[in-house]
């Protein structure tokens, strides 16, 4: 089976959609969240067919709007043919790590300034600014203050072996000015 029109074909488990067990390699997705719903709950998804961009039987995260019924994207079984572009939102690294790409950008979340200390629990981040960590496939430098649209900055939270690991994710599209 080949993808076509500038699309990927990949495997999900809607039954397991939040925790995928490939080649004995467990990877969840968190299933709580902070109250804000700040965090963005993706889709983990094999790559069965891919591009000149993501290869074939890598695992990747992507946006849950692609896989619910009636999915557009829906092929057959647990097959789904997806658009290569912005909501496929990062490719898992071996080392557990994600790598952001089609536009998209991690960044480190801004405090809000206080001339009180403040507690970490306490602590409150800018819902429109993050410091990029990670520029993916954009010309965007690491260490760059961005402004982005209201809320655009949101966290993927993932664990693998064991291990909680939180990005903040900004689709490059949102980014309204660079510091």
């Amino acid at each position: 089976m080949k993808s076509v029109n500038d699309r990927i074909i990949v495997r999900v488990n809607m039954q397991q959609k939040n925790e995928m067990v490939i080649a004995g390699v467990k990877l969840k997705t968190a299933m709580k969240y902070e109250s804000n719903h700040r965090e963005k709950s993706p889709v983990i998804a094999e790559v069965v067919d891919g591009n000149k961009f993501i290869e074939t039987g890598r695992i990747i995260l992507c946006h849950h709007n692609h896989f619910y019924p009636p999915s557009p994207y829906f092929m057959y079984d647990d097959l789904f043919s997806i658009p290569a572009n912005h909501t496929i939102f990062s490719i898992l690294n071996t080392d557990g790590s994600l790598r952001p790409v089609y536009g998209n950008v991690f960044a480190d979340k801004v405090p809000i300034e206080s001339t009180l200390p403040m507690p970490p629990e306490y602590r409150k981040f800018h819902l429109n600014r993050g410091v990029i960590t990670d520029s993916g496939w954009t010309h965007f430098k690491v260490g760059a203050l961005v402004f982005t649209r209201p809320s655009a900055p949101y966290d993927i939270v993932y664990n693998t072996d064991g291990v909680e690991r939180r990005v903040t994710k900004i689709n490059s599209e949102m980014i309204c000015a660079v510091a």
